[in-house]
């Protein structure tokens, strides 16, 4: 082959690619967010998780793309390490759609389905209808990279030494390196199974050549999934590794299997004088075999996993109860008791948080600022599991008193929430501070200081309020809010007179009061969490107001 002949094929390789992920991203475009809450919802029981797999997969046409939005999902504590392994199991099924439907061998009409999808991406006025251009035009696109690869590996079938290379392939090693090798270097399996169906299109290769080349390709894929895990916690590392594991034990199985049973006639005979489509089924023949024998042993990919990714996730360590793991449903009573308690290590977890946060913007310290980014989960997950115990007290038989403490408790739920989501915004802050290179004087960062150290004793008088229902710590949380409010008003003048004295540039000026009135907030949360301890004698207050 000279040189245009292997620019051919590079260039047939690029359609091939391009054509998949224009695909892909119009299918994922019209389905919007449905896929993604598809993966979160529908994955409880393990035959909908690889239903559920296979299903998102088939439709954007990527397992690596479903395998990095499980790495999300993992990262966020919104799935198990089971959970997710058993969706990853189903994309690997999902995956052989590409291959089964460039079986189709309607390449012929690439020309005419490009030509189709690009009139609707450019006359086409509604949104929806843009995104199926964009699935039309991607798959003649696909098809036409696969025309481009075929004439260019003509020639080939008449070269000896990649006769040779092909030979090779029918040993097992060999051909399952190979296959691994350059589906890692792609990141695309889908992409590898469809130069691997044009060479079967010139009769270049068959199935007895290929099916250790197939073996492989599910290996190699599973590159995007550890690297994709590399900035993650050690459960979404230990995914990447438990579905690297599944694929690299089902090929050994295979292989051994392929020694002793006639598959690959089996396989042959469901579509004869078809090496294309025998191609396309032994890819789904393996990987729906593979799933089903280690849909019952999990625990086996798992164990693995954890040997090779040892340790616990730090920045998950609280996004998980600690009081209401099992909340007893005959003693209403009992559960408020517990709710107190995962309500005050929630309120605990956010006053830290403000406090890193703060930390995080003076000292110019993105780390932590990161850091404040992943706490800012944890409280998120905190909220939403203690408000749905109880929101299903709401409807329990338990003493007005009791009843009124779960209405506290929700209450206090959303301030220490929101206590939270301010810590963020301040970090965001000081990504944005250090971004600029944004310098604050010295006189500001006491300013600051100041007010966090008022918030502070804000935020324990809450948490004494809350817990030990101290009122003086109530009515003392509410006195430091007007505290706060005042100094907030004197450090911004104090402030105003600096920049007029050129002490201060407007980009620092602008994050500055930004950060002091996000503090100033934090203290009113603090507030309004101790002040449901003495809500009746605040409305008397008022009332007796003149």
């Amino acid at each position: 082959m000279d040189f245009w002949g292997i620019a051919m094929l590079l260039g047939g390789l690029g359609l091939f690619l391009f054509g998949m992920k224009l695909m892909s991203d119009g299918l994922e475009g019209m389905a919007g967010d449905k896929l993604r809450d598809s993966l979160e919802a529908f994955t409880k029981n393990r035959f909908s998780a690889v239903g559920v797999g296979a299903g998102v997969t088939a439709v954007i046409q990527s397992s690596s793309a479903t395998t990095v939005m499980l790495v999300g999902f993992i990262n966020a504590g919104l799935m198990t390490l089971t959970q997710a392994l058993f969706v990853g199991m189903g994309a690997n099924i999902g995956t052989t759609v590409t291959g089964q439907i460039v079986a189709f061998k309607i390449t012929a009409a690439a020309p005419l389905i490009l030509f189709i999808g690009v009139l609707v991406i450019l006359f086409a006025k509604k949104r929806t209808l843009r995104r199926l251009g964009e699935i039309i035009g991607g798959l003649g696109i696909l098809f036409f990279g696969m025309n481009v690869m075929g004439e260019a590996m003509e020639p080939l079938k008449t070269y000896e030494p990649f006769i040779n290379m092909l030979a090779s392939f029918e040993d097992p090693m060999t051909g399952l390196l190979a296959g691994a090798g350059v589906t890692a270097v792609i990141q695309s399996s889908s992409a590898t199974m469809g130069i691997v169906q044009s060479f079967a299109m010139q009769d270049i290769i068959t199935l007895d050549s290929a099916v250790y080349l197939i073996l492989g390709l599910n290996i190699g894929t599973c590159i995007t999934a550890i690297l994709a895990s590399l900035g993650g916690t050690k459960t979404a590392k230990r995914m990447a590794f438990a579905l690297l594991s599944f694929n690299v034990i089902g090929a050994a199985i295979f292989m051994i299997l392929l020694q002793f049973l006639p598959i690959v006639d089996w396989v042959k005979s469901w579509s004869p004088n078809d090496a294309v489509r025998q191609l396309a089924n032994f890819h789904t023949f393996f990987n729906v075999v593979t799933t089903a024998l280690f849909m019952g042993i999990p625990w086996v990919l798992v164990k693995i996993s954890q040997l090779i990714v040892r340790g616990e996730d730090k920045k998950l360590e609280g996004r998980k109860l600690e009081f209401l793991t099992s909340p007893p449903a005959d003693s209403p009573m009992l559960t408020v008791g517990l709710a107190i308690k995962e309500t005050e290590r929630m309120l605990r977890i956010s006053a830290t948080n403000f406090n890193d946060a703060v930390d995080s913007f003076l000292l110019k310290d993105e780390k932590l600022a990161n850091e404040v980014f992943d706490t800012e989960k944890t409280v998120n997950y905190l909220n939403h599991e203690i408000t749905g115990v109880l929101a299903d007290l709401s409807g329990a038989d338990i003493p007005e008193g009791d009843m009124g403490m779960v209405t506290e408790l929700l209450h206090s739920l959303m301030n220490i929430e929101r206590i939270s989501d301010i810590a963020e915004n301040i970090a965001e802050m000081t990504v944005h501070r250090i971004d600029k290179k944004i310098k604050i004087g010295k006189k500001a960062e006491d300013d600051l200081r100041e007010m966090q150290g008022k918030v502070n004793e804000a935020l324990l008088c809450a948490q004494n309020a809350l817990v030990g229902r101290d009122v003086a710590s109530a009515w003392r949380a509410i006195e430091i809010e007007d505290e706060v409010d005042v100094l907030e008003k004197k450090v911004k003048k104090s402030h105003v007179k600096r920049l007029k004295r050129g002490e201060c540039t407007p980009a620092a000026s602008t994050i500055f009061t930004d950060v002091v009135t996000m503090i100033e907030r934090e203290a009113d949360h603090a507030a309004n969490i101790a002040s449901m301890l003495v809500r009746d004698d605040l409305k008397e207050e008022i009332w007796d107001e003149p």
